[in-house]
């Protein structure tokens, strides 16, 4: 793909003819993106003159660049040639010095290896991880380097999270034009998006039951669980009503903190334009701070004796910096000690700059006069999953579904947890729960559990919480929990034990033997529908991921 400038006839008054063919040279190394650093180079010849345009232009083909090529160059095949030579290079590292290293002597060569890639590798030691767990987790890093799909998928990942960055800091992820997301990204999500889609539409999931092979339609399956947007919303409403509820038995109240990134991490000014302060942050860096300021925060709740039970939204602004929206309940005795402490948290980070302690956070007492907590946070679920009921995002200044759909691409590329529940109860244990009845064995279920399933099976998320033992209780305390098995005979393919959810494990059964009650029966497996293919689309995505 080349660029042809007489396509854009005003980068012929821009700089000297040296300049153009210098210029043309960055834009068709990064031909994929030629069109948005053209339309830069433009707009910064205009605003400051060719030599600044020049120089903003040769920072961007910098930032660009991967190790010897750049970002926006490569097509899938050529990805897949360099994660090929990473592997092959592996190999020899593991073939020339492994005899000499132990394990995690070797483990760390590769941790070096990775970085000059930026490419995490794959190993992390907890601190209650045996010697022999340590040896089997470094063993299966190191398998993981060594195969070239595991390369391709970390290429796709942080070229994509490269090129985006870019856009991002030349203004091109904005409201009105392209918000929380570039479009060129965007359109490399939606067409993943439905390739993935064509790929579950051709399969089907088999299981043998009782001798007789049945199978599933994979779409079915798909639709019918939270993967479906609708089914995710609906259930998120479902337990933040059920929330409200308890909250009003225990007589707490409602409350909605806003926490947001100090002006460096913006790439775009609130009212419009690049941001003078802009340190050149990419979202992932501004997640881990709002992640460090709410584990102060909430390690000071803690110590205060404060316990609280709720949600955690986290949303974009316009150009794709991240906030968080905590709805959370609390004792009225210690609402105004709560509101002080995240106050304090949120502006420990430069205070002193202009707007700090009107942007940087916000608290409002949600009153049940103008409306439910359910109501509240109603609107913001639904923003950043399918855009129901929404009409306009005015943050993003486009429509509520185009809205929803860019926000739930931007939490994909960049790796960002869009929900989170806070304090109380299992949701593995509610959805397993939801599955099936499955107490077919009369003498192994009590009263308490049948009564926890049945509410599980109404959809009521209060008499759940409550039956599991209440919003506050510690997950070791609970009725039931996730039952796991991590079989050392069931490995995958990097020869790491395969962890598997089984069933659940209930208090009332620990007296037996550790008994708990299998979910997981049946084991299903998927395959191709016989005689359909999917379809290849005639034209490339935008960017092979």
């Amino acid at each position: 793909m080349r660029v042809y400038l007489h396509d854009y006839p005003e980068l012929a008054k821009i700089g000297t003819p040296e300049c153009m063919r210098w210029a043309n040279g960055i834009f068709n190394r990064h031909a994929r993106i030629a069109d948005y650093l053209i339309r830069f180079y433009i707009r910064k010849a205009r605003e400051a003159g060719h030599v600044s345009a020049n120089a903003a232009l040769n920072i961007a083909d910098k930032d660009l660049e991967y190790f010897g090529m750049g970002a926006a160059a490569k097509d899938d095949l050529q990805l897949s040639d360099l994660a090929d030579a990473r592997s092959r290079a592996c190999k020899k590292i593991c073939s020339t010095e492994g005899a000499r290293l132990d394990i995690f002597e070797l483990a760390a060569r590769f941790q070096q290896y990775c970085g000059l890639f930026g490419v995490d590798f794959p190993f992390e030691v907890k601190k209650t991880d045996s010697e022999m767990v340590a040896v089997n987790k470094a063993s299966a890093a190191i398998n993981k380097v060594r195969d070239a799909r595991w390369w391709l998928r970390n290429l796709r990942k942080n070229m994509a999270r490269r090129v985006e960055q870019v856009l991002r800091s030349m203004g091109f992820v904005r409201k009105g034009k392209a918000p929380y997301l570039s479009e060129y990204l965007y359109k490399g999500w939606l067409y993943r998006q439905s390739k993935n889609r064509d790929m579950i539409n051709a399969s089907e999931v088999v299981a043998d039951i009782d001798g007789v092979q049945v199978s599933v339609d994979l779409a079915e399956c798909v639709d019918a669980s939270v993967a479906n947007p609708e089914n995710r919303r609906n259930e998120l409403m479902v337990r933040i009503r059920g929330y409200e509820e308890i909250a009003d038995t225990l007589g707490y109240r409602g409350l909605l903190f806003t926490l947001t990134c100090p002006s460096r991490f913006h790439a775009q000014s609130i009212g419009g334009g690049a941001n003078k302060r802009y340190c050149g942050a990419c979202p992932r860096e501004a997640m881990a701070y709002l992640n460090e300021v709410w584990a102060r925060l909430r390690a000071s709740w803690l110590r205060a004796g404060v316990k609280t039970f709720g949600f955690r939204v986290t949303e974009p602004h316009h150009d794709g910096t991240p906030h968080c929206h905590f709805f959370l309940f609390f004792n009225p005795d210690d609402v105004n000690r709560c509101k002080e402490i995240f106050g304090h948290y949120a502006l420990q980070d430069s205070p002193e700059e202009d707007g700090a302690s009107k942007h940087r956070w916000d608290v409002v007492d949600i009153d049940p006069c103008k409306g439910t907590a359910s109501g509240y946070i109603a609107k913001y679920i639904s923003k950043n999953i399918d855009g129901f009921e929404v009409l306009d995002d005015i943050e993003g200044q486009c429509s509520g579904s185009d809205g929803a759909v860019r926000a739930r691409a931007w939490a994909s590329l960049w790796g960002i947890r869009q929900f989170q529940q806070i304090g109380s109860v299992s949701v593995t244990v509610w959805r397993e729960l939801r599955r099936r009845n499955f107490f077919v064995d009369e003498d192994a279920p009590t009263d308490e559990m049948r009564a926890l399933h049945a509410a599980a099976d109404e959809g009521d998320w209060r008499k759940f919480v409550e039956l599991m033992g209440g919003p506050c209780i510690r997950r070791d305390e609970q009725l039931a929990r996730p039952q796991y098995v991590e079989s050392e005979a069931v490995r995958n393919e990097y020869d790491e034990p395969v962890k598997k959810l089984i069933g659940l494990w209930f208090k009332p059964l620990a007296a037996r033997i550790g008994r708990f009650i299998s979910t997981r029966q049946i084991v299903w497996s998927m395959r191709r529908k016989a005689g359909v293919g999917v379809q290849v689309a005639a034209q490339p995505p935008p960017l092979d991921l």
